[in-house]
């Protein structure tokens, strides 16, 4: 594990990464936000990816991140809300999501949430309204 993190640290012109159908993967490397210049962060089918325990806030690149099929992501950082850049948030099938961050009026750029079937998300913080 500790040389994956060095060879994520070796990644500094990384600009799209995709892990597209990793059905095993159960955490992310702290390492990934040594990418300074990551634009797309493309996690679609990891099914047994419980948590987002990564401070993206440091991914100030970062504009699109799709969690699409994490059925069993169950909570997110609120340090997520702090990406000034962030245009695209996709949470769909993310069946076991329970709660939101709570700062969302500092996504002033987003353009796109998508929350389907997201089922067990009870509701969505009252700044969400004011985008």
């Amino acid at each position: 594990m500790e040389n994956l993190q060095v060879k994520f640290r070796k990644l500094q012109s990384l600009v799209d990464l995709d892990l597209f159908g990793c059905s095993e993967l159960r955490c992310l490397l702290d390492s990934i936000v040594d990418l300074s210049q990551l634009k797309s962060f493309q996690l679609w089918g990891c099914h047994k990816l419980e948590n987002l325990q990564v401070e993206f806030e440091k991914v100030q690149s970062l504009v699109d991140l799709d969690l699409f099929c994490c059925s069993k992501l169950g909570c997110l950082l609120d340090s997520i809300v702090d990406l000034s850049q962030f245009k695209t948030f996709r949470l769909q099938g993310c069946h076991k999501l329970e709660k939101f961050p709570m700062k969302f009026e500092n996504l002033q750029s987003l353009v796109e949430l998508d929350l389907y079937e997201c089922s067990k998300l009870g509701c969505l913080p009252y700044s969400t309204m004011d985008l």
